[in-house]
């Protein structure tokens, strides 16, 4: 007999569900969109990991926060308002699954930006989530 593969919620969706309600006044996206931000944009990217058995995933999710380089200091509170706020959710239902935990693998921190106009803190993220 055949156990079939339980679908996975997708985590870049699950992250969006989660953070979106929460901080209204930034814009999430999965890719960032051609031109320059009108405000501060963070995107969600998979970036590796692999379900642990049939039921959890276990991705890394890289959190990147982009905004105006005149106005770094609320990038830099953007992705730490962000840390503090993904790092309390344990347990957490979303639309497409449940969210166990989130550990952070690397911290916020300041990365060179091709684009001189905008400023870049990227963070990891270890994310456990079931459907």
């Amino acid at each position: 007999m055949t156990t079939p593969m339980t679908t996975l919620p997708d985590v870049e969706s699950a992250l969006m569900f989660l953070l979106v309600p929460q901080f209204p006044s930034y814009r999430f996206v999965t890719s960032m969109p051609a031109g320059d931000p009108t405000k501060i944009t963070v995107r969600i990217t998979r970036v590796s990991g692999a379900p642990q058995g049939f039921w959890v995933d276990q991705p890394t999710v890289d959190i990147d926060v982009w905004g105006f380089r005149s106005d770094t200091m609320s990038v830099s509170i953007a992705a730490r308002d962000i840390q503090a706020f993904l790092l309390a959710q344990l347990g957490v239902s979303v639309t497409n699954g449940v969210i166990q935990r989130i550990v952070t693998i690397s911290g916020p921190r300041q990365l060179p930006e091709v684009n001189q106009k905008l400023a870049r803190y990227n963070a990891s993220y270890e994310v456990r989530i079931h459907p």
